[in-house]
């Protein structure tokens, strides 16, 4: 299994693909998209003006849909049995072939909408014992099972449930404490 991340996801994939996305599977939705995205936008920095000419515009509420709208093609043509995806998180597990052909095929197509792997920031989860002949699934962060964790959700016992739970805990006890001092604060 791997876990793919992307450099810089929502801010450098292409708005003519994010456009030409919208317009070939939610029409409805193109009109406004276009008139908020055909144009570069002008940002402020004191006195200087920054051109916004990629992506999905910070805080737009519907920025996360256009990534995933643009990207789900890609996706929906990986061969995997396992194919995760949430925003620009993506798991993929099968054989190492199937993963190895789908890595590369997500690097191809990816970059032709400016979709670039982090490659140092990737991980391969497998047995410590599992040989990888793959010389890009190589060069990804290997993972052990009790590390492992999807969208910060452990999924086994070991070192990562240990600090999920530990970290939780911490957690509450600010939230108990902070309650402590709200209600001997009240009259």
């Amino acid at each position: 299994m791997v876990k793919l991340d992307f450099s810089n996801a929502f801010n450098s994939i292409d708005r003519t693909d994010m456009l030409l996305s919208v317009y070939n599977r939610v029409p409805e939705l193109y009109a406004y998209c276009r008139s908020a995205y055909s144009q570069s936008s002008c940002l402020y920095l004191g006195p200087y003006i920054v051109l916004s000419e990629e992506g999905a515009q910070q805080g737009d509420p519907i920025g996360p849909l256009l990534f995933c709208n643009t990207i789900h093609p890609v996706l929906s043509s990986l061969e995997a049995s396992l194919k995760l995806g949430y925003v620009d998180d993506v798991n993929l597990g099968s054989t190492v072939k199937t993963v190895a052909l789908d890595v590369a095929e997500i690097t191809r197509s990816g970059s032709e909408i400016w979709l670039y792997l982090s490659v140092s920031k990737c991980e391969l989860i497998a047995h410590k014992d599992f040989q990888v002949d793959d010389a890009l699934l190589q060069s990804f962060q290997r993972v052990e099972s009790e590390d492992v964790s999807l969208s910060g959700t452990p999924l086994f016992p070991g070192a990562a449930l240990d600090t999920a739970v530990h970290d939780r805990c911490e957690d509450l006890a600010r939230a108990v404490n902070r309650l402590s001092a709200i209600v001997f604060m009240t009259p």
